[in-house]
């Protein structure tokens, strides 16, 4: 059976979050926001939870709130961000 990483919706996320603001890869985008490629790479696939603080430079630098990156609560995103995403 081919079970999903423990934070695979998290990830689902982050990566919506990265098309939707770049046409960057991983590692591209990775580097631009100051990420270690191998971690954000795990965080994308699920495999680890992206820590709160990482995270908070997402919210503050694209608009994009906690509750979507963690929960998948679109009602607090500015309507032009939650149809992109």
């Amino acid at each position: 059976m081919n079970e999903r990483p423990e934070f695979y919706e998290i990830g689902v996320r982050l990566e919506r979050i990265r098309q939707a603001f770049s046409d960057d890869s991983q590692k591209a985008w990775a580097e631009k926001n100051r990420f270690n490629i191998t971690q954000y790479n795990n965080w994308e696939k699920g495999n680890r939870r992206i820590p709160v603080e990482r995270a908070m430079d997402l919210c503050d630098r694209y608009g994009v709130t906690l509750d979507f990156v963690y929960r998948g609560r679109s009602d607090g995103l500015p309507e032009s961000l939650r149809k992109s995403l």
